[in-house]
């Protein structure tokens, strides 16, 4: 069975020339599908599939964002440095996601298609402890501004939200506006959420609570949210 396990760390390095390096999962972490990978556990599929490994975006095969050029364990997990192809729009959409996230603070995500090999399973905890991968691809995960259907987990409710994470979303927005291949709806789609946003922060700063409810319904509207 084919697991898919997204991670969020902060990029290693981005060079301007399109060389990415990045953690793509860590040791001895709980992760979403509560899998515990453990410290060698990408060593025999590195080493005898390494050269097949693929750099999809969002797991999807028709999109390759980047080659990689290395993939090797180090301390804290999985290391992966990718040369992000510049020649190509989606690489460079990809490249400048990266950046307009680092300017603003932030950090792409990204995510394995992996398959357990060799495991424990605690039944008591239904926690599984990996010590064999096999790997498939390593996925850079869309930013949530070029694709409104895949908001960060911190801005989903009022409870989390305040008024320097915000400004750090219209920073990220402003970056992608950037963007020259980004397309006019896609544009437009960022734009309107600038707008929201900056509503947003202004009923935040006004302590009206009214309208920070009426415009953050608005916004969650607006991307189609539930």
């Amino acid at each position: 069975m084919k697991n898919f396990i997204p991670f969020s760390y902060e990029i290693k390095d981005l060079t301007g020339k399109g060389l990415v390096t990045f953690i793509a999962n860590a040791f001895n972490n709980v992760d979403t599908d509560y899998d515990i990978s453990l410290p060698g556990s990408f060593k025999k599929t590195l080493r005898e599939n390494g050269k097949r490994l693929r750099h999809f975006k969002n797991h999807d095969p028709r999109l390759m964002p980047g080659v990689p050029v290395e993939a090797k364990e180090v301390e804290i997990g999985l290391q992966v440095t990718s040369q992000l192809i510049l020649e190509t729009q989606l690489g460079r959409e990809t490249y400048e996601e990266y950046k307009a996230l680092a300017d603003a603070g932030k950090q792409m995500e990204h995510s394995i298609g992996v398959s357990a090999v060799k495991y424990e399973i605690d039944e008591d905890k239904g926690i599984r402890t990996v010590s064999e991968w096999k790997l498939y691809e390593v996925s850079t995960l869309n930013a949530w501004g070029a694709n409104p259907g895949a908001l960060t987990q911190n801005i989903k409710s009022l409870e989390d939200i305040d008024n320097d994470e915000i400004l750090r979303e219209i920073i990220f927005l402003r970056g992608l506006l950037n963007i020259k291949s980004y397309d006019e709806i896609k544009l437009d789609k960022i734009e309107q959420q600038i707008k929201y946003l900056n509503e947003l922060k202004a009923a935040l700063g006004a302590a009206d609570q009214h309208s920070v409810s009426r415009t953050f319904e608005e916004w969650r509207e607006m991307l189609n949210l539930k």
